[in-house]
């Protein structure tokens, strides 16, 4: 994948899906999220863009349900995916 490619993706999943909001080295970001689908143990997996303080897109990537929850929430049990106010 080049980059012109990843930033339509990252575009694509902040253009159309759920804004959360997460803490990042002390600082609350913005970031996105996409439901992929579903494994066969009925595990969820996400494409999820984060952002910076300005808004810019910083990283793509794709994680599992536990992955996820964990990064956003600090715990890989909560899931339940709180959208963000603004």
């Amino acid at each position: 994948m080049n980059k012109e490619e990843y930033l339509l993706i990252a575009r694509d999943v902040v253009n159309q899906d759920t804004r959360v909001n997460y803490q990042y080295k002390g600082e609350i970001r913005g970031g996105y999220l996409q439901l992929l689908g579903n494994n066969r143990r009925s595990e969820a997996k996400f494409a999820f863009v984060g952002t910076n303080a300005n808004q810019e897109i910083t990283t793509l990537h794709t994680k599992s349900g536990k992955d996820f929850w964990r990064a956003i929430y600090g715990d890989g049990k909560d899931k339940v995916v709180r959208p963000a106010d603004d």
